[in-house]
């Protein structure tokens, strides 16, 4: 009986999105392929795939009082298809620096973000493009949930050769169908958690070039560029079927720096352990928006953001994960506001850069307030 209900509730929930939004053929190949034969097989062997799906290191339980969140979890489906306060729009236009992204060159390895966690790492010896989103939307239909105004001024055209693109996990905000496949022919590289590849080679990329990284592994570009996977305590789908590929954080070493990114997480012990094994950290790029209480397992409130980055050792934070699309009910400038006040209790460094707006390694902290508005 209980399977059925959930049948009908998703083939109504399917059929809604139909009448909603246009379907071509398009958001069907965006869809991708869960590993399968005998690659599902290899991953079964793994410690930590578990009873059918990828686990987490632990167990967390969350007071959600505490941590700012809003909302019974029973009415989170409801409030989704009402729709979100207008707070959590910015009111005009976001301000965005446009960069030349192809010729431009930095002593030292230098960040431009492109709104929530979509970032070019360019060092001395690579070009490293992290969890791009260019199509101004978020999920496998156009027009679910659209970017802010603004904040989609860059798309794959603007992009050097890519040496590296690297992804955390393939949910629809951080492993973008259209953008993937308007890269594939700048891509050299593709790193990836273990079973994401599987997207991949269903889109038609060279699967000499997919590497798929577990926890702790790590794959050398060159002799000053090094990429190691590192835990994350999140989840995975592109379908209903959850968990079938794993999700990662990363640690860049390049030039003789470290560079962290967060990807998708919930607070939990893995900061502190990344932290003892592959801390300190110049920069972190730190996920800090899109928090709820539904959510408060897989994503950080910003006063835990502030704590993780404590835990990682991080020299200067960048906060990510915000500042483009609005899948939670926040306000769309709250996270920074109040990452800002956590931060500061810490003593921990804040940079917050426009849109396209570089940030090299050791320069002061970015403090425009150009949220504000």
């Amino acid at each position: 009986m209980k399977k059925t209900f959930i049948a009908l509730f998703f083939g109504l929930l399917t059929s809604l999105f139909l009448l909603l939004f246009p379907i071509s053929c398009q958001p069907i190949k965006a869809l991708g392929k869960n590993p399968s034969g005998d690659e599902l097989k290899k991953i079964e062997a793994l410690p930590n795939y578990k009873a059918g799906e990828f686990q987490n290191l632990e167990r967390i339980r969350i007071d959600t009082n505490s941590v700012g969140t809003r909302g019974p979890r029973w009415i989170g489906m409801l409030k989704y298809l009402r729709g979100k306060p207008k707070t959590t729009q910015p009111p005009g236009t976001l301000p965005t620096v446009m960069t030349d992204l192809k010729k431009t060159v930095y002593p030292k390895p230098t960040v431009v973000w492109f709104g929530h966690s979509s970032f070019l790492l360019k060092t001395a010896t690579a070009n490293i493009l992290v969890d791009p989103n260019f199509s101004g939307y978020a999920g496998p239909l156009r027009g679910m949930i659209t970017a802010f105004k603004g904040s989609n001024v860059y798309d794959a055209g603007d992009m050097p050769v890519i040496d590296a693109l690297i992804i955390s996990h393939d949910h629809y905000d951080h492993l973008d169908y259209e953008t993937v496949r308007q890269l594939r022919k700048k891509v050299k590289r593709v790193i990836v958690p273990i079973g994401v590849g599987s997207h991949f080679r269903k889109w038609g990329y060279d699967p000499q070039i997919i590497t798929e990284l577990n926890w702790n592994e790590s794959i050398a570009l060159n002799d000053k560029f090094k990429v190691t996977a590192t835990p994350a305590h999140h989840r995975s789908n592109r379908t209903f079927a959850s968990r079938k590929t794993l999700w990662a954080s990363y640690v860049i070493e390049a030039d003789g720096y470290k560079i962290y990114f967060s990807g998708d997480t919930g607070y939990s012990k893995h900061f502190s352990l990344i932290g003892e094994r592959y801390g300190p950290f110049d920069l972190a790029m730190m996920e800090c928006g899109q928090y709820n209480r539904r959510w408060s397992q897989s994503h950080m409130h910003p006063s835990q953001t502030a704590q993780a980055a404590a835990d990682l050792k991080a020299g200067m934070v960048i906060p990510i994960h915000w500042g483009k699309f609005a899948e939670s009910d926040h306000p769309w400038n709250e996270p920074v506001q109040l990452l800002l006040k956590s931060a500061d209790s810490l003593k921990l460094p804040v940079s917050i850069p426009f849109i396209g707006q570089p940030y090299t390694i050791g320069d002061t902290v970015l403090e425009y307030n150009w949220w504000d508005f």
